[in-house]
């Protein structure tokens, strides 16, 4: 069994995948040119007239209409449910680490960005050894919210443990005042009906356990829609924050069930107190500190590490 098979993980249904109406349609003029052969006796049909041929992809178009129906898919625009096809045909992946060595070098890296973070990281590592020593694989985490004052990496910790583990991560700012439509999606009836950042992530990466970085989080509040529905973060994240809800949770742009129990979420505020009560009784908080000077030095130097050498800044000319 090769790794990708040992991690493979099934976000949507395999009974989803329906073949393409241009294959359908050669399937059914190849069976009646075979048809017309048999028929004929002492003679081979190469090819049908052009009534026959339109008769035949008629009769492929609505068998591959059908098929769509009956996986519930035929509302769903070409390239959307070209997306879904290949996710339930390949499957997604659980990323590493997946052995306990592997955990160990993955905290012990993840200690190094951020050594202030220490606590962390070490519950990181617990949460990660358990996981692997009851036989799991890939990043696995329960949801965790990192409070603390601004400025001391709470966004960047959570991108480098993505980073550190070979998984996607995207940031979901809910000071932008729009998160839960990012993270749930919409359906008719909003200004753009789209999917949410987790289903979208999982859907062109094919895996399985992205990070999910949602930014100030205390920050969340609610919004509504021309036709009167309302959203907000706490609705958006509550059933994706319960590994049984999550595991059949209904896509409101695409109306399929995906399963996004191994996605991993990280929330961040600067005020643990405004946090909604939901989203604390559901996550584990860390009471983060400001940085001491030795460790701002260095965050800020991990931070510029990239940045071009002053010698090679061009200074504008006033």
């Amino acid at each position: 069994m090769d790794k990708r098979q040992a991690n493979s993980f099934v976000v949507v249904s395999p009974d989803l995948v329906t073949p393409r109406l241009e294959d359908m349609e050669q399937d059914f003029i190849h069976a009646w040119i075979r048809m017309k052969g048999n028929l004929k006796l002492g003679g081979r049909v190469q090819e049908l007239g052009y009534r026959q041929e339109k008769k035949a992809k008629d009769l492929a178009g609505y068998a591959h209409a059908r098929r769509l129906r009956q996986a519930g898919m035929s509302a769903l625009p070409k390239e959307a449910r070209a997306q879904v096809i290949a996710l339930a045909r390949a499957g997604a992946t659980l990323n590493v680490p997946s052995c306990e060595d592997a955990v160990h070098q993955f905290s012990a890296d993840l200690h190094a960005e951020s050594p202030w973070m220490r606590d962390v990281s070490a519950w990181v590592m617990h949460q990660m050894l358990a996981h692997v020593e009851n036989g799991g694989c890939g990043l696995a985490l329960p949801p965790v919210i990192l409070a603390g004052p601004p400025g001391i990496g709470k966004s960047h910790f959570a991108r480098r443990l993505a980073e550190l583990a070979g998984t996607p991560s995207r940031l979901i700012d809910v000071g932008g005042g729009s998160a839960g439509f990012r993270i749930t999606g919409t359906e008719k009836g909003w200004s753009s009906a789209q999917a949410g950042i987790p289903v979208e992530t999982i859907l062109s990466s094919h895996a399985a356990n992205p990070v999910m970085v949602v930014d100030e989080v205390d920050k969340a509040g609610e919004m509504w829609s021309e036709s009167g529905r309302s959203t907000s973060l706490t609705t958006a994240l509550l059933p994706l924050l319960e590994a049984g809800t999550a595991q059949r949770f209904e896509c409101p742009f695409h109306r399929l069930p995906f399963d996004m129990s191994r996605v991993v979420w990280i929330m961040t505020a600067n005020d643990a107190d405004l946090i909604p009560a939901p989203l604390r009784d559901r996550a584990r908080i860390f009471h983060l500190e400001g940085l001491n000077a030795e460790d701002a030095v260095d965050h800020f130097e991990r931070l510029t590490i990239h940045c071009c050498d002053q010698d090679e800044l061009v200074l504008p000319r006033f």
